[in-house]
């Protein structure tokens, strides 16, 4: 980048003195002279420009000092206008006195010399200027999508040991009364424990794997329960090619089977519909609350809370979900567009 930045002003200078000599000469038709004229002037309009382009423009521009830098440019350029009329002046009287440039002290001779100044500067200056912005517009762009995906993996680390810590505590209420299902539990944890270290830290899942984590959780809940829960699951039938970014869907099971279980006494019942309507996934799940507990809302668990933010930093606006927390029924509606 640094090797392409200096052939650009290497042949922005020499295209830029090679159409001042061709404006210079078509007054006078002197194509040497009018070159002669532009090198004498060159050293100047090369410093004014340079002097703007590795000072004041990272002095003052670039951080916001929008009038400070203006002020410091117009002087700039009025000193060198100045500059440029005695050199104008002196100088061709001395190496071609044909193009003599008469009237040293003539008010817009010398605004003349100002803007002729200025033109490299604003050319060079301007582009330079947006070069920078889009640079950091870039940087910008990078720094928030690693902002956000160190957020992710955040909420993600947060999701898998309550998950997991959950399924541990099943085992192990399983494990105390020597229960023949203890071994084919610990096998569905293994998977989990697969999931949780490959599957999840990738962008996109197959939903079939996010169904079937689905399924073994269920599996693992019912085995601990028993008959002190009535699950109904409808999925579809047919889920080939369709993605979804992992751990979307399990974390609101999961927070079902949580909150409709409080109460020892009493039969929960939790319903799970699983949809695809043209380029759309629709995810309903429903869950009884105990009648005789009632729960903070400050302890709704990580799971909810968490995919809740998930969702808003990975569709943005582009996803529905609706929360209706009545006094017996807990449920939610997500509704996402799957890739």
């Amino acid at each position: 980048m640094k090797s392409l930045n200096i052939w650009f002003h290497i042949g922005f200078w020499i295209a830029y003195t090679l159409i001042y000599t061709l404006i210079q000469a078509s007054y006078k038709g002197d194509y040497e002279g009018a070159f002669i004229y532009e090198l004498m002037n060159l050293p100047l309009r090369l410093a004014v420009v340079y002097f703007n382009y590795f000072y004041l423009l990272p002095r003052f521009l670039l951080k916001g000092k929008v009038v400070n830098y203006f002020v410091y440019t117009i002087i700039t350029l009025c000193i060198a206008g100045f500059f440029q009329r005695i050199i104008n002046y002196e100088l061709l009287n001395i190496l071609n006195p044909e193009m003599r440039d008469y009237g040293l002290w003539l008010p817009y001779k010398f605004l003349q010399s100002t803007v002729i100044i200025a033109s490299p500067l604003i050319f060079v200056i301007g582009i330079s200027v947006v070069w920078k912005v889009s640079q950091l517009q870039k940087r910008t762009n990078e720094l928030e999508n690693e902002k956000l995906q160190s957020e992710l993996k955040y909420l993600k680390s947060q999701i898998n040991p309550h998950f997991l810590f959950n399924t541990l505590n099943n085992i192990y209420g399983l494990s105390l009364e020597n229960s023949k299902k203890t071994p084919e539990l610990i096998l569905k944890l293994s998977d989990f424990l697969s999931f949780s270290l490959y599957e999840s830290n990738q962008k996109m899942i197959p939903l079939d794997k996010e169904i079937a984590l689905m399924t073994d959780f269920i599996t693992l809940e019912k085995s601990r329960f028993e008959d002190r829960v009535a699950i109904d699951f409808s999925k579809p039938k047919s889920t080939e090619n369709i993605s979804i970014p992992p751990l979307i869907l399990v974390p609101f099971v999961e927070n079902a089977f949580k909150h409709s279980l409080k109460d020892e006494t009493k039969i929960a019942d939790i319903a799970i519909d699983l949809k695809i309507d043209n380029d759309m996934l629709l995810f309903e799940v429903k869950n009884s609350k105990s009648h005789n507990i009632t729960e903070s809302n400050t302890k709704k668990g990580l799971g909810l809370e968490n995919i809740k933010k998930r969702l808003d930093i990975l569709y943005g606006s582009d996803y529905e979900l609706a929360i209706n927390d009545s006094k017996h029924l807990f449920s939610i509606n997500l509704k996402i567009k799957y890739l």
